[in-house]
């Protein structure tokens, strides 16, 4: 291991630490709480020292695992030098270019960590509404899969993603799908940059935090057509997203948006989400009909997970359009201002 990676993974380690305990301290649901902690338990290297009575033990499992691991890598390159018909030099670099990998694995998995202990206790002391506490714990096999996916990713970016699927599988368990988690890891840059932009499109219906429909509307036109190409939805831009499995097969699909009508007299009964704002539809004197269908490109079930953990705008060229669009249909988007009860 290199003396900078070496100093980098001991920096690490410290930060975390403080962050941890920061989590120990704050006034957050104990069911959270404890979630947190056994996702750390199992991926961070930091958690050797939380200072937590049920967390008691695995201390020093943990450091006999490391030291375990660090002689078992110098055994195996002396071993494979002995065994193999190279320079021994090549099979002892070999070995090493091997443990310096598994060590940056787990620096990133440490960063992850850290950027979710932050986003956790920040989030907990500015909601008011104090979420409900989770009654199961974070699945084994669903940290196995984070563990192995969040280990490759070093970007700010993805491990911002990442974090934000940790806070919000620790909060609430089975939120994000092991599916949703390996459709992550394996995105790189600019798919994620495309992902961002679609969403920045999105009009979302949502439940509480279930969202019920989330879709880019093509605007009286045909998505299959390019005729999102000027949004920077091309077809082909498409078919990335759909290989991936973020959005449906089905360019022209539909959804009733009736259900975000509303006036003064009669208030919106399921507002929609567009850029970050709450909007709902004012019918015109000259709308008619009840129902009213939205045709557009949907986001699939992992790409709905997904969408929560993307930090988008709305995109302003195509903000403009769906208004045009809506008031061409006799509704008006008005801003929606939700109750806090």
């Amino acid at each position: 291991m290199s003396n900078e990676t070496e100093a980098l993974g001991g920096e690490m380690a410290n930060v975390v630490t403080d962050v941890v305990g920061a989590v120990a301290g704050a006034n957050i649901p104990e069911p959270i709480k404890k979630n947190f902690f056994k996702a750390l338990s199992q991926l961070c290297t930091a958690a050797v020292e939380i200072p937590v009575a049920y967390m008691e033990g695995i201390a020093a499992e943990k450091r006999s695992e490391t030291l375990g691991r660090i002689r078992l890598i110098e055994k195996s390159a002396n071993e494979i030098a002995e065994q193999m018909q190279f320079d021994p030099e090549y099979a002892r670099a070999a070995v090493k270019k091997f443990g310096q990998r598994v060590v940056r694995e787990q620096i990133n998995v440490d960063r992850i960590a850290y950027k979710a202990a932050e986003s956790l206790t920040d989030s907990t002391a500015h909601d008011e509404r104090n979420p409900d506490s989770p009654q199961t714990q974070v699945s084994d096999d669903w940290l196995n899969v984070f563990e192995k996916e969040a280990g490759q990713k070093s970007t700010e970016e993805m491990q911002n993603m990442f974090a934000k699927v940790l806070v919000g599988e620790v909060r609430r368990p089975s939120t994000y799908s092991i599916k949703s988690i390996r459709l992550l890891g394996s995105m790189d840059q600019p798919t994620a940059t495309l992902f961002r932009r679609f969403c920045s499109m999105c009009i979302t219906l949502r439940l509480n935090n279930h969202i019920i429909d989330s879709r880019v509307p093509s605007l009286g036109t045909s998505a299959a057509t390019n005729s999102l190409q000027k949004f920077g939805l091309s077809f082909d831009s498409l078919n990335l997203l759909q290989e991936y499995g973020l959005i449906i097969s089905d360019y022209n699909s539909w959804m009733d948006y009736r259900p975000s009508f509303g006036s003064p007299a009669e208030p919106v009964l399921l507002p929609f989400e567009f850029g970050n704002e709450i909007w709902g539809l004012v019918k015109m004197d000259e709308f008619q009909g009840e129902e009213f269908k939205v045709t557009g490109v949907a986001l699939t079930r992992s790409g709905k997970e997904l969408m929560k953990v993307v930090t988008f705008d709305a995109d302003p060229l195509f903000a403009a359009d769906l208004a045009a669009w809506f008031e061409s249909k006799k509704l008006k988007m008005t801003r929606v201002q939700l109750s806090d009860s």
